[in-house]
């Protein structure tokens, strides 16, 4: 049932004329901030780290942009099934496949570490559109209803979902055969976590791709998936970051985090991330008429809501 579900969504979605389905995304904008107060407070919460001398209506407009990407992504998200092969192809700009080329050339696999800007998904289904058998870790999505039958839609995409459960032997087994894996690492930062300086501050980051590349010996290439128009996005694929290179993991940690905090800095308005992701609490900058006050989800000692 869910599948079916799923696919009527997906039809339906894809028969919107795309200027109709954008802004009907952005429209929901205002939706999305009212109606998620713990994501209106994460984000801020979060901004307030990484932009601490923006002012309070300067963060709160970044954060409506981050939400109204993120609206779009889904919209994306919906329609990516029912595109052609040569409608992604002519929609998507890419800079450095090289780099993807000369890493898989080495016969050690590599490791894709992705962050949550702009649509990240569609990076993956390109991979795979290149003739990559791509492998890709990712947990519930759509909530645990439809999280089976987004997974049916990927395999149909020719990619390989991974759960986080399954721990590393997966991961290693594609690497050895010499395919790409495909990780976010700026999702889940408290699971397994190596402490780095990240935004500043000491954080919690995970630990799997430096973990993954110091065993297997996989180069790390660092990827981001940015909307440059409605309908229209530039893969970047970064020169590689090689494990062999670094003396110590925590080094090699350290690299890895540096270049997601580059992107996500360069990217600010299209990170979808909406869980607070220090523990400390920060006053977050007042929205629609309220007191400044701390997140939601740090008073209550929860985690907020990702996206």
């Amino acid at each position: 049932m869910s599948r079916l579900i799923f696919g009527w969504l997906t039809a339906a979605i894809a028969s919107l004329p795309p200027w109709l389905g954008y802004a009907l995304a952005d429209l929901a904008t205002r939706i999305h901030w009212l109606a998620f107060p713990g994501r209106r407070h994460a984000v801020l919460a979060n901004l307030a780290v990484i932009l601490p001398r923006a002012s309070r209506a300067d963060r709160g407009r970044v954060a409506r942009r981050m939400m109204r990407s993120y609206n779009r992504m889904m919209y994306e998200f919906f329609r990516l099934p029912h595109l052609s092969r040569e409608e992604l192809l002519g929609a998507v700009e890419v800079v450095g496949k090289e780099h993807l080329d000369q890493g898989i050339a080495r016969g050690r696999g590599v490791i894709l570490a992705a962050t949550h800007i702009g649509n990240w998904e569609l990076a993956g289904v390109m991979v795979a559109q290149w003739g990559y058998a791509l492998h890709a870790v990712a947990g519930v999505q759509l909530g645990r209803w439809l999280s089976g039958a987004v997974r049916d839609t990927k395999t149909e995409l020719s990619i390989t979902t991974i759960s986080p459960e399954d721990g590393f032997r997966k991961i290693i087994r594609a690497l050895e055969h010499n395919d790409p894996v495909a990780l976010v690492v700026d999702g889940n930062l408290y699971a397994h976590g190596q402490n780095v300086e990240w935004f500043g501050r000491e954080t919690p980051f995970p630990a799997g791709p430096a973990v993954l590349a110091q065993r297997t010996g996989a180069l790390i290439l660092p990827g981001t998936c940015e909307r440059v128009g409605r309908g229209r996005f530039r893969i970047r694929i970064e020169p590689a970051i090689d494990p062999a290179a670094f003396a110590t993991t925590a080094e090699l940690h350290q690299a890895i985090a540096a270049a997601a905090e580059r992107q996500i800095r360069g990217h600010l308005d299209q990170w979808c991330i909406f869980r607070p992701l220090w523990p400390t609490p920060v006053a977050e900058p007042a929205s629609e008429g309220e007191p400044t006050r701390a997140p939601a989800a740090a008073r209550a000692g929860g985690r907020g809501t990702d996206a």
